[in-house]
């Protein structure tokens, strides 16, 4: 389909919250324009099937997303690939080249997560930023779709990104610790059977990377790797995806 074709199918002429930027997106790359007349129907279901506006700005950042991994063209994406598992898998599977195939989620983090959680307990032993305890919840909250054998990236969209690099590293070394000792509120609140069966999950991510809900110049992607990861992301596969988010 052309691109007003592809516009009328996925919003049925009607005005919506992703028709711009989308038509923006659609308008600027060739690529993004195949990639959403192969999973139009798919997209179409997804925009008709949501209406709360906080799912309606994590469509839109798995869009953007996409239409960002793109612009390189040694990038391909498969959008939800089935996975064979009953659980949710990730948003999308990414082929570098032909050479290397890894998972890419896409996940949003509200301010008022940040602004509304409860107070953390002190603890000068093991001390907790109220950032880190969210990112520590929302990075185990997506572990059970990271899939097994795979290198797995998770991407986080932060709506006030106040995380700097080293913070960021401070706050996944700090989750490790507390699941080392068993923590109860990494561990058994996030379904976990065991310390064991946590690092199970934990060592398929592979990365973690943290974005502003806008790119805008001079806020560029900061990330994570996992040390403990089984299948990390092959040093020149990272710097072409790090130039694709922050384009």
């Amino acid at each position: 389909m052309l691109i007003d074709e592809l516009l009328t199918y996925l919003f049925d002429g009607k005005p919506h919250l992703l028709a711009t930027p989308m038509a923006t997106w659609l308008a600027s790359s060739r690529r993004f324009t195949a990639f959403i007349n192969t999973f139009h129907n798919k997209i179409r279901k997804k925009l008709r099937a949501t209406q709360e506006m906080e799912r309606l700005l994590d469509l839109r950042l798995e869009l953007e997303t996409a239409y960002l991994l793109l612009q390189e063209r040694s990038l391909s994406l498969v959008y939800e690939p089935p996975t064979g598992a009953q659980s949710r898998g990730p948003d999308f599977a990414v082929t570098y080249t032909t050479s290397t195939f890894f998972m890419v989620e896409v996940t949003r983090g509200l301010a008022q997560a940040q602004e509304m959680a409860p107070p953390l307990q002190t603890d000068p032993i093991h001390p907790r930023s109220l950032a880190g305890e969210w990112l520590a919840d929302m990075v185990c909250s997506k572990l059970s779709q990271l899939l097994p054998k795979h290198t797995n990236i998770l991407l986080v969209g932060v709506e006030s990104p106040s995380l700097t690099q080293d913070s960021l590293r401070a706050a996944m070394l700090n989750l490790q610790q507390r699941a080392e000792r068993n923590d109860a509120s990494v561990v058994q609140r996030n379904g976990f059977r065991d310390r064991a069966h946590f690092f199970q999950h934990y060592q398929r991510l592979s990365e973690l990377l943290v974005r502003g809900p806008h790119l805008q110049a001079g806020e560029p992607v900061i990330g994570w790797v996992n040390p403990q990861a089984k299948y990390p992301l092959p040093g020149k596969v990272r710097t072409v995806l790090y130039r694709s988010l922050n384009t």
